[in-house]
């Protein structure tokens, strides 16, 4: 038999409920015995009531404090076996069917307000979130949005840019940060990198602030940004950002940092700066050596004047 009952009789947030708030519920729609027998079972809450099979089951069991409530919700036998109150046992049947169609109320509601809140659109109808993904390069971060956007759907699609390009960037490392000697590094937002992207009307800017002190301000591409300024900041040397996660990982592998790891970062740049110091190297390795013959020379010289001539000579003359 199906029954309706009334959950309007019930506490509003009844459904969280514990101890003796709980207890009273129970003492009032079904008895202060019943409450006792919960409180004995160690019951304490709604839906700890709804998740116990037969809450009368440990009336079994031979045990002092349980005495009293057996002779209050009992009937006790010539030989003394005891047999639940009809009563109490309705009483209980009750209470749980009320609640449970106070959780089913209660889930009805949820779903609807879920159904009703819908988010507004992050694309237009002629591309979605994955065809943006798929659409990426490393050099492209682009999507594309309605005109007719409202302020707070603007507000959205700047929170989904924001997390694309996040997207990217940590993409992107996880793709060369081997070749950057830095496995097992990440890139954290607000630690490492903090990303602005800045709304003027319809125009929109985007910088990200690097930890080492350094601003790259992110070039526009379609209607998205390149985050290539970024990559080539950090591939490079002045990047202090980088240079100290390096040391990080030498310090703790007991190695040292040398240019030839640099080097694999950004070739050109290594290059130029390689051609420079090997340069510079010889140049002081030639003036060097010079001073050196130089020197020799004079020695010689200033030697060949100072020794006193011989019998040979002093006769010539």
């Amino acid at each position: 038999m199906n029954l309706f009952f009334n959950t309007s009789i019930l506490p509003t947030d009844i459904l969280s409920f514990c101890d003796e708030d709980f207890y009273k519920v129970v003492e009032k729609f079904a008895g202060s015995a019943e409450a006792k027998l919960l409180e004995a079972q160690g019951i304490r809450s709604v839906y700890s009531f709804l998740n116990t099979e037969d809450v009368f089951a440990i009336l079994s069991i031979s045990c002092p404090v349980l005495n009293d409530i057996k002779r209050l919700v009992c009937f006790e036998a010539d030989d003394r076996t005891y047999t639940v109150k009809p009563g109490c046992r309705g009483s209980i049947r009750y209470l749980y069917q009320l609640l449970y169609q106070k959780h089913e109320e209660h889930l009805k509601e949820h779903t609807l307000k879920s159904k009703r809140i819908k988010p507004p659109p992050l694309v237009d109808n002629n591309h979605v979130l994955q065809d943006i993904f798929q659409d990426f390069s490393e050099t492209d971060l682009s999507s594309s949005v309605p005109q007719q956007y409202s302020t707070q759907a603007g507000s959205t699609y700047n929170f989904n840019h924001h997390k694309l390009i996040v997207y990217k960037l940590n993409e992107w490392f996880g793709r060369n940060r081997q070749v950057m000697n830095l496995e097992g590094c990440e890139l954290i937002e607000n630690e490492d990198f903090r990303l602005f992207i800045v709304s003027n009307g319809p125009n929109k800017n985007a910088s990200i602030s690097c930890s080492c002190g350094t601003k790259v301000q992110l070039t526009k591409l379609h209607q998205g940004f390149s985050l290539s300024n970024y990559y080539k900041h950090i591939k490079s040397k002045s990047c202090l950002m980088i240079t100290k996660k390096k040391k990080i990982i030498a310090d703790f592998n007991g190695e040292s940092t040398t240019t030839g790891e640099n080097q694999s970062l950004d070739d050109e740049t290594s290059q130029d700066i390689s051609m420079t110091e090997i340069a510079h190297i010889s140049d002081s390795s030639i003036i060097i050596a010079d001073t050196v013959n130089n020197d020799k020379s004079l020695k010689r010289s200033s030697d060949t004047q100072s020794k006193p001539l011989s019998k040979k000579q002093r006769i010539r003359n």
